[in-house]
């Protein structure tokens, strides 16, 4: 069940309640709020110090949007993305992944300048077709 679909329930259910049910529907809100776990200030955390259940759990209160309802793709750039695994699949190209070593040293850039290191990670980017390879 969606959270929508239950706040709209107990709007309904609580809108039909005579006046002096209300009351007592505070007190309930007011137990259930003092009893709730404090919420985890995800943005605080490190992902990758989490254990398998807490990623669940951050899965499960974040669920990942399908890539054609982003806002932020388009059409054309789904297309790209489709026709680009497809060659790789086919082997018409190759991606030359980074090393263990290079991935560290990336994540370093990456965090004293960003924009840096996506200029050096888009310049190393090769794709090969079979004849340069």
């Amino acid at each position: 069940m969606s959270t929508a679909t239950i706040r709209e329930t107990l709007l309904r259910e609580v809108s039909v309640l005579p006046a002096d049910y209300y009351p007592e529907v505070l007190n309930f809100i007011e137990t259930l709020k003092a009893n709730r776990p404090p919420a985890r200030n995800w943005d605080n955390e490190n992902p990758n110090d989490w254990s398998d259940a807490e990623r669940e759990e951050w899965l499960r209160l974040n669920p990942p949007i399908p890539i054609e309802d982003d806002p932020f793709f388009t059409p054309e750039h789904i297309e790209r993305l489709r026709q680009r695994e497809k060659d790789m699949d086919e082997g018409k190209t190759k991606v030359i992944p980074f090393s263990d070593k290079e991935w560290a040293e990336f994540c370093q850039e990456f965090e004293r300048s960003p924009e840096t290191a996506v200029t050096k990670a888009e310049s190393r980017a090769c794709y090969l077709t079979p004849k340069q390879s």
